[in-house]
């Protein structure tokens, strides 16, 4: 029998466009950070199109969580084939033998697992247990790992630890991190833009807040603490049309 990929739990993540919204938050901090972001730069999809860019991976996220067990590592392989084609392109383009790492992949990887978890806990209003949480790793490392990405922990718990440290030692200011955010004004707009910031602020781990300065401000702590009630109910879905461009609600399929 072919079984529809990953657990109850992880398909609940993603099909809830609040929790996938936090992930691009989180996310889109975090890999402000990382020392490879320049790829997106030689593609020339993310200073055109951050929202674009870092929603079509979640979109790609999504698609593996509502296909069956044998289709997933199909797609797995479809999208590590995408990454192989930039890297042959830029190779011919530039010379010598330009290669996303592994470390990359992992970071990105990381993302979407840690953020995910942190999402459940805010929007629900709980400690997620370790059940789930192993649960939601092991289905995301499996699918990594169709992909090629090595380097993941036997445990979530060992998994967490090692990436907290991670946080403080690898992701650093570098030259593109200020161009990241400027990009981002750009496509959202300012008033967007400014509760991207927010959000960020006060959702993302406070290693990667001090990194990156961002200073949590007074008039959006009672946004921050308020969202989460909304979170299921009709009212929540007008907030979205209102801060979300049409591309983004289009590009994510929601219950």
């Amino acid at each position: 029998m072919n079984t529809q990929y990953g657990s109850d739990f992880t398909r609940k993540l993603w099909t809830d466009l609040d929790h996938i919204l936090l992930v691009y938050v989180g996310s889109a901090a975090e890999f402000a950070l990382v020392e490879e972001n320049h790829w997106l730069f030689y593609t020339n999809k993310l200073p055109s199109a951050p929202l674009e860019r870092l929603i079509s991976t979640f979109a790609w996220n999504q698609k593996v969580m509502m296909t069956s067990s044998r289709d997933a590592e199909t797609l797995a392989k479809t999208i590590r084939g995408f990454h192989d084609q930039v890297e042959s392109e830029r190779a011919r383009e530039e010379g010598g033998h330009p290669q996303i790492s592994n470390a990359a992949f992992r970071a990105v990887g990381a993302m979407l697992i840690e953020y995910a978890i942190r999402a459940e806990a805010y929007l629900e209003q709980r400690e997620v247990n370790a059940v789930e949480k192993e649960n939601y790793y092991f289905d995301q490392v499996g699918f990594f790992k169709a992909m090629g990405i090595d380097g993941w922990e036997e445990s979530y718990q060992l998994f967490h630890e090692n990436h907290a440290e991670e946080l403080v030692s690898q992701l650093k200011v570098n030259t593109y991190t200020v161009e990241m955010f400027q990009s981002y004004r750009k496509d959202l707009g300012a008033l967007r833009y400014s509760l991207l910031v927010q959000f960020m602020a006060w959702f993302v781990p406070e290693s990667v807040r001090e990194e990156l300065k961002l200073k949590k401000s007074a008039w959006f702590k009672p946004l921050f603490y308020f969202y989460p009630k909304l979170h299921g109910w009709g009212l929540s879905k007008i907030v979205h049309r209102t801060l979300l461009p049409p591309s983004v609600l289009k590009g994510l399929r929601t219950k």
